[in-house]
């Protein structure tokens, strides 16, 4: 018993060092339940990163690259407890953000994390950053949200474009499946645009841009990206109708609460990794690409053999591809290839739509249901024939027998059920 009073008065005495508010030290004694209750969140918390962090190492590209990389001393089993308080407490002083950044004990605990447990991944998600962040910074300067926002990534995903947690949320920037429509994000059999890096980050600052015109205060803002913007209602509520994120954040939900330090850590990992021993891990991501629009369905294995490009390259340059199909029967569809790749696609465009059609896209493999939707059936009735139902559902004898697998001359049957193309 006389151990369990002493742990709690050194937990009470941590949260007075390291509590700063408005100048003032708090000191808030929790029952012995709820400090309990409190590290298991954050138990769980850290164990979800360590899976994002697990998940994109895995992911194929890394894989084949880490074989031949230099990481030297780099790797993720190192213990925790590398910081000089005093010295990260400065220099998250002097970074520029418009959320006022403080260090406490979770902060630190967070920024351990990146700095001195998992440099290996550190270094990975670092050469990530140099391909998507000098882009990510053009798009939210466009929207005129804060350049330091798309730090958040990390969080969220540590650059995983194919990212999807356990509530489904997806993608470099995890978008839930309605969030996601909201802002025009496409998501089908074929096409998840929430992995599509591009269209999701344009998403994610239109989003946030919406959110801080909501709350008028970026850290809101950010926490209501976290949380929804219900959240932050019910919490600038229980706070008494206080406006500022460091007012309202105790009153937020405790995951939310616990988002922000993770953000603040990622701030101080890409603008103090040296400091750390932490380089950019040196990747081979093409860095010089350019969009080409595909205007027919397209597999991606067609452009991997006509253009000789390695399917991987072309998997990773077009996340949102579910199942390397680009299904542009009716509108369409951007394909990102290696600025050189574009003008080869270009030259031979009708050849490589050509190339081994029938094997991608034989009726038998694909039902193109799947690429329209739920296809609208006819019921053969007395006196049909094929150029009559085509012609009154303005498509052609031909697409209609393949579409249902049968041939010009076969003779229909009443009561027959035939699915309708779309037009």
């Amino acid at each position: 018993m006389k151990e369990i009073v002493y742990l709690i008065n050194c937990l009470i005495i941590t949260t007075a060092v390291w509590a700063q508010e408005q100048d003032t030290v708090c000191v808030q004694q929790l029952p012995l339940e709820e400090i309990l209750q409190e590290d298991t969140l954050q138990t769980a918390m850290e164990d979800d990163m360590f899976k994002e962090m697990d998940a994109l190492l895995d992911l194929w590209f890394i894989k084949k690259q880490m074989e031949s990389m230099n990481m030297g001393a780099l790797n993720d089993d190192n213990e925790g407890d590398c910081l000089i308080d005093s010295v990260v407490h400065s220099r998250l002083e002097t970074l520029q953000t418009v959320i006022p950044v403080t260090y406490n004990y979770d902060i630190k605990r967070k920024i351990e994390l990146y700095v001195c447990k998992r440099k290996r991944s550190s270094s990975i998600i670092l050469g990530l950053s140099q391909y998507y962040f000098p882009w990510m910074r053009e798009i939210f300067d466009k929207y005129d949200v804060p350049e330091e926002l798309i730090y958040l990534t990390i969080v969220e995903s540590a650059l995983n474009p194919v990212a999807v947690s356990r509530a489904g949320a997806t993608g470099i920037w995890q978008f839930m499946y309605r969030t996601g429509k909201v802002y025009q994000l496409e998501v089908n059999t074929f096409v998840d645009d929430r992995r599509d890096p591009f269209k999701a980050t344009d998403a994610a600052a239109r989003h946030l841009r919406d959110l801080y015109n909501i709350f008028n205060d970026w850290g809101l803002a950010v926490s209501a990206y976290n949380c929804g913007a219900g959240g932050v209602r019910k919490a600038i509520a229980r706070s008494g109708g206080k406006t500022d994120f460091w007012s309202v954040k105790p009153f937020l939900p405790r995951e939310t609460q616990n988002y922000f330090p993770y953000y603040i850590a990622a701030i101080y990992l890409v603008n103090h990794h040296l400091d750390h021993g932490i380089p950019f891990a040196e990747l081979t991501i093409p860095f010089a690409v350019d969009t080409v629009m595909v205007r027919k369905e397209l597999h991606l294995n067609q452009v991997a053999e006509m253009l000789e490009i390695d399917l991987e390259e072309l998997k990773i340059l077009n996340p949102q591809y579910k199942r390397f199909i680009i299904p542009a029967q009716k509108d369409p569809y951007p394909l990102r290839l290696k600025n050189a790749d574009i003008l080869r696609f270009i030259a031979l465009e009708d050849t490589i739509y050509r190339h081994k059609y029938e094997e991608y896209f034989s009726t038998i493999k694909i039902q193109e249901e799947l690429l329209t939707g739920n296809p609208e059936i006819y019921v053969v009735k007395k006196g049909d024939t094929l150029g009559a139902i085509a012609a009154r559902f303005r498509t052609t004898v031909r697409k209609l027998c393949d579409y249902n697998n049968m041939r010009s001359t076969q003779t229909l049957s009443i009561g027959q059920r035939l699915r309708i193309p779309s037009r």
